[in-house]
């Protein structure tokens, strides 16, 4: 546990440093382009460190990386003697997917080290112990999988029961006792030291989020688990591991991410006998059944039914997906973020200048260069690094092993093409009717009327020109969320779901 760990001190307080300075970058790099922009003086955006960074000598990067031979000794020497206690964490607060706001510890990273340690030690012996259905993280599993397995499995039916019930406060409020004893019962595979840790993590005081509350007396934690921490993701799923295997038990259908677990099955009297071991489960764990929030069982069927004995859904969403019988859909959440970055680009480029008077008409050349960096970014945005020439060919195969990025990289199995169309159509009709906008308020300013000014709809889809000081070709077609979905379909399909990042942030599903 204490072998190499200035090394892994060192590498936690660079890739730290490293994020920072290419947010930085980005920084300066829009603050550049605000510039060009206007005649005016435009916001100018400031690098700011992060708070946490400020709470203390321990987040700060920089401070370890130039203290990290004599913080390792001194952690090292703790560790071996039994008395290592991790500090008590700051805290910031992040938006919840379904409203509301997640206190999330950070831990000085020295903690951090010996959490990743910890979580890192107790899945690589233990994960045999684990559900094949339980998806969270693991790197051995991404969401990905578990829309995967739903998918194939409504796939092979024309109806079928399933049932959705949420926790409530499943992280605030997992029973420490419920923990410790599910290691005993399953003997799972931990050192004396190993559970030392998992005791002083889960006794942690509750994090403070500025200076006054670190002055404060803290208040241990005498229930649940701290979010922001890596050790916390092995206990999430130990705790619910129990779930898992009364589930099992049943021999129903069900995929787990979390606490946020979709169980399904033919007979109702079946789905009804996993309903009831999951509020059994609940009160285990110490998290019970939200009902208010939970939707409990319906009847999955086709869509456009219209006649059915029960209550009825043609889709259920999970992990930010909705998921019919037959394709797999973004959630409406999902698809009003994509929405609102979109308008948020359309807006800083096109609009904001003209509509404030403070247009750069020297920007309006042959082509109009603020469209330009609008395309870049939205292109940048959905397709990640990729051209709209390569999007084009790898929808029809050919894609070479490689990791998508972008924001399609989190729904690479979304295939409703209805959805995917009307989203383009959308794109194309907010980003002409900007043009347009933009167009009728400069046209009296200038005698330019520059590309993609004056065009129709169909041809500002498909603009493409050539530089008239380099002669170079300009791309300027608009991109495409259904041409960016298959691409990554044809990606899948050829070698996986290796082809797109299944380490994101391990929160972002869970609600």
């Amino acid at each position: 546990m204490w072998y190499h760990l200035e090394e892994e001190i060192l590498r936690s307080a660079g890739r730290r440093i490293s994020e920072f300075e290419t947010y930085s970058r980005a920084v300066r790099d829009e603050n550049a382009r605000r510039l060009r922009r206007t005649t005016g003086r435009p916001p100018i955006l400031r690098v700011k460190r992060p708070e946490t960074w400020e709470l203390g000598p321990g987040h700060d990067p920089f401070h370890v990386r130039s203290k990290s031979a004599s913080i390792a000794h001194a952690v090292r020497q703790r560790l071996k003697t039994g008395t290592y206690e991790p500090r008590r964490p700051a805290g910031f607060f992040v938006s919840k997917p379904g409203g509301g706001h997640r206190l999330v510890s950070s831990f000085e990273i020295v903690d951090e080290v010996v959490s990743l340690r910890l979580f890192r030690s107790l899945m690589k012996k233990n994960r045999a112990f684990f559900s094949a259905r339980a998806y969270a993280y693991r790197n051995d599993r991404s969401p990905h999988d578990a829309i995967t397995h739903v998918a194939q499995e409504f796939g092979m039916e024309q109806r079928v029961f399933v049932a959705e019930y949420d926790f409530t406060k499943f992280f605030d409020r997992i029973s420490h006792e419920h923990l410790f004893k599910t290691i005993e019962d399953y003997r799972l595979s931990i050192t004396p030291l190993e559970k030392r840790l998992l005791s002083a993590f889960l006794r942690t005081s509750e994090p403070f989020v500025d200076a006054v509350g670190r002055s404060e007396g803290a208040r241990r934690r005498i229930g649940g688990i701290p979010q922001g921490t890596s050790v916390s993701l092995f206990l999430a799923n130990l705790a619910a591991s129990g779930l898992d295997r009364s589930l099992e038990r049943l021999s129903v259908g069900f995929v787990r991410y979390a606490d946020d677990t979709l169980v399904w099955r033919h007979s109702y009297s079946e789905i009804t006998e996993a309903v009831d071991a999951l509020h059994a489960e609940a009160a285990r764990i110490g998290s019970p059944i939200n009902m208010l929030k939970s939707e409990g069982v319906r009847l999955l069927v086709p869509e456009g039914t219209s006649d059915v004995e029960m209550r009825s859904t043609p889709k259920v969403a999970y992990l930010g997906h909705e998921i019919s019988l037959r394709q797999i859909s973004l959630k409406p959440a999902s698809v009003r973020r994509l929405k609102t970055r979109v308008q948020q680009l359309i807006f800083a480029n096109l609009v904001r200048e003209p509509i404030s008077g403070t247009q750069n008409l020297s920007r309006l050349t042959d082509l109009d260069r603020d469209y330009v960096t609008f395309i870049w970014q939205l292109r940048r945005y959905l397709y990640g690094p990729l051209s709209e020439v390569q999007v084009r060919r790898f929808q029809h195969g050919g894609v070479p092993a490689m990791t998508f990025q972008g924001a399609m990289s989190y729904f690479p199995l979304v295939n409703d093409t209805v959805q995917l169309r009307e989203f383009d159509t959308w794109l194309a009709s907010q980003v002409w009717l900007a043009v347009r906008k933009r167009q009728k308020i400069l046209m009296p300013l200038t005698s330019r009327r520059p590309l993609p000014w004056n065009l129709d709809r169909l041809n500002l889809i498909h603009l493409t020109t050539v530089s008239s000081t380099t002669g170079a070709p300009v791309d300027l077609r608009l991109p495409s969320l259904g041409r960016i979905a298959r691409a990554i379909q044809v990606g899948v399909e050829t070698h996986g779901l290796g082809v797109v990042d299944g380490a994101q942030d391990p929160y972002l599903y869970t609600d």
